[in-house]
């Protein structure tokens, strides 16, 4: 009995501990350095620095980040401010979502949302950075540090069963909004979602959710176009194109971009953002 008592402990000693979970925390210290170095080293500069060499941004369909920021010039004739509000990170620790108001040489205009991945090398570099309409007046300051939303408690099997999860949601959520956009939503949305844009919401907050769902037109287009997911399969970014008739019965064309957790009760919509960077 002792012998075997002795052999459990030794194998319970040499097993690996298990993995730690990871902070929210190491987003919001990304999202301000990069925060910065924005004012530090201008707009192109920083956003080259702090970027991957695989991001996207939205002009207004999704382009290289990469490529766009090279062809502008250096300088820091514009003072562009923002800071993280809300931050989320995968349990894997590798994909995070960021939040937060944004300023223009002080005056304060909508939010931004950034999708970062941890390099090989441990440094995190955005991949998607986009804005849209929020009451940015209202938001709190660069000095108050940023919400963390809750980790995943589990994920799918691998990143492909993950992202393979999120786009069959996707496409329930599509073929509901083809029908009755605000309840498809409401029936998507996690209960503390947040969502920004599109044009005509800049007198709402992000977390004013039943009144930004109830502000959606009757029916929406959405078309996935891509994304990624994490390693531990829990966290999954997309975007795509949205479209719908506006006043008048204008068209509208637009894209979005959504970040999808795995919760207890399923995977849930998180964050959206509906595209106005043109």
């Amino acid at each position: 009995m002792l012998k075997t008592v002795l052999i459990a402990g030794a194998l319970l000693a040499a097993a690996p501990a298990p993995a730690a979970t990871p902070s929210p925390a190491e987003i919001e210290k990304a999202e301000r350095a990069f925060a910065a170095d924005g004012l530090a080293l201008g707009v192109r500069d920083s956003f080259l620095k702090h970027m991957a060499d695989d991001a996207i941004v939205f002009r207004p369909g999704p382009v290289s980040a990469k490529a766009l920021y090279e062809s502008r010039p250096s300088g820091k004739a514009l003072r562009l401010e923002w800071w993280p509000q809300k931050v989320v990170i995968a349990r894997s620790g590798d994909l995070g979502l960021s939040v937060g108001p944004a300023s223009v040489n002080g005056k304060r205009g909508g939010y931004y949302s950034t999708i970062w991945r941890k390099a090989p090398d441990g440094q995190w570099k955005w991949i998607y950075d986009g804005g849209a309409e929020a009451d940015a007046a209202r938001a709190p300051g660069q000095e108050t540090p940023a919400i963390q939303g809750p980790v995943a408690k589990t994920g799918a099997k691998s990143p492909a069963a993950g992202f393979e999860a999120v786009r069959l949601a996707e496409t329930a959520l599509a073929k509901a909004a083809g029908d009755d956009a605000p309840k498809a939503y409401r029936a998507a949305l996690s209960a503390d979602a947040w969502l920004l844009g599109p044009k005509g919401t800049e007198g709402l907050l992000p977390d004013a959710v039943a009144e930004r769902v109830a502000a959606r037109p009757e029916r929406m287009v959405l078309t996935l176009r891509g994304g990624g997911a994490s390693a531990a399969g829990d966290f999954v970014w997309t975007h795509g194109t949205a479209a719908w008739t506006g006043p008048s019965d204008a068209p509208v064309d637009t894209h979005y971009m959504h970040v999808w957790q795995k919760r207890p009760e399923g995977w849930r919509l998180i964050f959206e953002t509906l595209n106005t960077d043109t």
